[in-house]
């Protein structure tokens, strides 16, 4: 299933104000005086997708494991969809494409699937909360043209883990989270690098979880070192209301902020929204 999509600037805006995503890619003011142009969120990619994918397959989905290799931006037509593997038909590659595919590298790509047989991970991190609203995720649900609530509240809930591991990085209660943030401050390294997802996992545990309309979502996070000053682990459990939503499994990459803009095309200004 392949659709081609245009994202917006005035999206990119409205979808980082309700997810808390301060990344300066995303801003057109910032990135238009680095005559560039704007990066499309990968979660804001990632979730139109499944919400065609379930929409358009005939199949149930739990698990997604998910390749970031590329950048999309605002004001280019992309082909957004999904495909069956080779192997599998019940497993379905994701992809978002733009003359290179966002979610691959090389010869791995993103895939969704079902699971019937997923085992709860070990929960030992701490807990970050967030709160939420009503309009947070109505807002959600029409930019990503969601038509289930049950669906749309659970990749809501995805969206916004970033902003919930981006406050345990800028207020660090372990050596590695203070490890991550003394990486990251551009006052303190020299470097100018910034955290980027290489992959991430996630497992649905409940599928049929509705938001209330106001509250809390709580984000269980447990950072780990796999290479110091370089990448790290994060994995996520999420709750609302007591109840578990989903695990996750971050990788994430230092990468120089100078590659990361050397990746985005530079700014049209006639195609500007």
């Amino acid at each position: 299933m392949n659709r081609k999509t245009v994202f917006s600037d005035n999206q990119v805006i409205d979808f980082c104000g309700i997810t808390a995503d301060d990344n300066p890619i995303h801003n057109p003011s910032y990135m238009h005086a680095q005559n560039k142009s704007v990066v499309v969120p990968g979660m804001l990619l990632f979730s139109t997708i499944i919400n065609l994918l379930h929409q358009k397959a005939t199949e149930s989905f739990n698990c997604y494991r998910l390749i970031f290799g590329n950048v999309i931006c605002t004001n280019e037509t992309i082909d957004l969809g999904f495909a069956s593997t080779q192997d599998k038909a019940e497993h379905k590659y994701l992809y978002a494409i733009n003359g290179h595919d966002m979610f691959s590298v090389k010869s791995e790509r993103s895939i969704a699937f079902k699971n019937d047989s997923l085992t709860q991970l070990p929960i030992n991190g701490i807990d970050r909360k967030l709160p939420y609203n009503r309009y947070q995720l109505n807002t959600f649900k029409r930019l990503t043209h969601s038509i289930n609530d049950a669906l749309s509240d659970f990749l809501f809930c995805i969206a916004y883990a970033s902003a919930a591991l981006f406050k345990a990085i800028r207020e660090p209660l372990t050596e590695v989270e203070r490890e991550i943030y003394r990486l990251l401050d551009k006052t303190i390294n020299p470097d100018q690098v910034s955290p980027f997802y290489q992959n991430l996992e996630i497992n649905q545990i409940n599928n049929n979880i509705l938001l209330s309309d106001k509250g809390e979502i709580n984000y269980n996070i447990n950072f780990t070192r796999e290479k110091e000053n370089r990448v790290y682990l994060a994995q996520v459990s999420c709750y609302s209301e007591n109840q578990l939503l989903y695990q996750s499994i971050y990788r994430l990459i230092a990468i120089p902020d100078k590659i990361i803009m050397r990746m985005v095309k530079e700014h049209e200004t006639s195609n500007y929204i």
